[in-house]
């Protein structure tokens, strides 16, 4: 039978700071177990919250880039749960008035096209701790209990695995963009719970199952798969979906049960009594504005329209922030467009993929490839030596330049000197000379390599080619 899919995201980012949202202790990832806490975090009797406003203005901006409404009064609450990985046996949340809501997020599919998600809302918590389980035995890391931790929650706008991959995706992008996050799922600073039902055409939602704690893109496109067809193979026998959590087994690619899914009374939601409601003011609306950025999507856009480059040139480069901005600073220095964008994406990734390292971590300078442009583009050095010499930039970070006076690799363009060495290649291969007489012009790539083999790559191609041609058919 035909059925309607529904999916929506709950995805979990946790906030860049210094410290936990409510307390002091550092906020770092893989310190030794248990020596990030303290008796907030904790929840020990009589140790009081304190909010952490540089999470504040991260949320908001993250709210400001979704397109939310932000509401002048921000509520925490209680969300009360027994779990080990929980001290407190409560979690501070928001509930009721988060910081954002009613937004939404422009979704570009695989065709090209848009799609707005609604986003429902952006709210504010702490995170839990951490449960390692080894063996016959769990162990517990509290350092994670209290890192800020942002919730945004989708309506469910989405209708395939596919569409909540590139959600995911692009989100992360987003976020990253914001440098309010690493969005680093394997070390879980990005989570994704995945809720979906189906139903028949015209009849609305249908009773959901929620995948938890999905830490990949490409998890999220196969969980939710799955879980469409599950749906579907009950509905066809006359069975009933469960609401419950699951879980994704990628060893076996199924799912499986967890526990029956709670409804929101089922946490006995209160407003949190040791923090006051939160005031969003114009001062801080005004700082987050001025540290909003150009996102991808908009990025890209105008890499299209006004740098002429392709679609698939304008998302590599804006696939990272710090590329863009790499790009940015080589137009602002008068590099053009197309070689810049055709030599980030090929012979520059290469050779950052070789080496392991990004670009902000190479010797790679702007300054340094417009230096490597300008020898090329006046024909001091050929392409070929150019790319040579990306290498010889990484390994012995200096300039171009330089690297082409002491390795002596300045291209030949004296016409009596380039004469001499194609005289001698002529002279040794006859019978290709012959060939090209006889119109057999690939031949002529031939020759060329002769020649560059002969002068160490270091002769125009381009006045090489001509001195050979002429001397070939002057001769005929």
């Amino acid at each position: 039978m035909k059925y309607q899919s529904f999916v929506g995201l709950e995805i979990h980012i946790q906030l860049i700071s210094e410290t936990k949202v409510f307390c002091s202790c550092p906020n770092n990832f893989g310190d030794e177990p248990n020596t990030n806490i303290c008796p907030v975090c904790l929840g020990y009797p009589g140790a009081l919250p304190s909010l952490n406003e540089e999470a504040v203005f991260k949320a908001l901006k993250v709210c400001k880039a979704l397109n939310c409404h932000i509401n002048e009064k921000a509520v925490f609450d209680r969300k009360n749960y027994f779990y080990p990985d929980m001290p407190k046996n409560y979690q501070i949340t928001q509930f009721e008035s988060p910081f954002g809501v009613d937004g939404y997020f422009n979704l570009e599919l695989d065709d090209g096209s848009f799609k707005k998600i609604r986003i429902h809302d952006v709210h504010l918590e702490e995170d839990a701790g951490k449960m390692i389980h080894d063996g016959y035995q769990s162990r517990l890391d509290y350092n994670r209990a209290g890192t800020p931790l942002l919730e945004i929650v989708t309506e469910p706008d989405l209708v395939a695995g596919r569409d909540a991959e590139l959600f995911v995706q692009q989100f992360r992008q987003m976020v990253r963009y914001l440098e309010v996050t690493d969005g680093n799922m394997e070390e879980g600073s990005l989570r994704c719970d995945a809720n979906t039902s189906i139903n028949l055409p015209g009849m609305g939602l249908g009773t959901k199952t929620e995948v938890k704690n999905l830490n990949s893109s490409r998890f999220v496109n196969k969980a939710l798969t799955y879980e469409i067809k599950r749906h579907g193979k009950i509905l066809d026998k006359g069975g009933e979906i469960i609401q419950e959590t699951r879980l994704w087994d990628e060893k076996t690619s199924t799912s499986k049960s967890m526990r029956t899914k709670e409804d929101s009374h089922d946490y006995r939601y209160f407003p949190e009594p040791d923090l006051p409601p939160y005031r969003v003011t114009a001062e801080m609306m005004g700082k987050v504005e001025s540290a909003m950025v150009e996102l991808p999507n908009d990025r890209k856009k105008r890499y299209i329209k006004d740098q002429n480059l392709s679609v698939e040139q304008a998302a590599f480069i804006t696939g990272e922030r710090e590329t863009a901005d790499w790009f940015d600073s080589l137009l602002k220095l008068g590099a053009e467009s197309n070689q810049s964008a055709s030599w980030l994406s090929g012979d520059i990734q290469k050779v950052l993929n070789r080496e392991e390292v990004t670009l902000e971590e190479s010797p790679f300078t702007a300054e340094r490839i417009k230096e490597l442009f300008d020898l090329i583009n006046t024909k001091k050095i050929s392409n070929n030596i150019g790319k040579d010499l990306l290498q010889a930039m990484f390994k012995e970070d200096k300039d171009p330049s330089l690297l082409v006076k002491e390795k002596g690799l300045e291209q030949v363009s004296d016409t009596g000197a380039v004469e001499k060495v194609v005289d001698e290649v002529l002279a040794a291969h006859p019978a290709v000379v012959d060939a090209v007489r006889a119109g057999e012009d690939k031949q002529v790539g031939f020759l060329m390599g002769q020649l560059m083999k002969a002068t160490g790559g270091k002769v125009n191609p381009q006045m090489a080619r001509e001195i050979i041609m002429n001397k070939i058919k002057g001769s005929e």
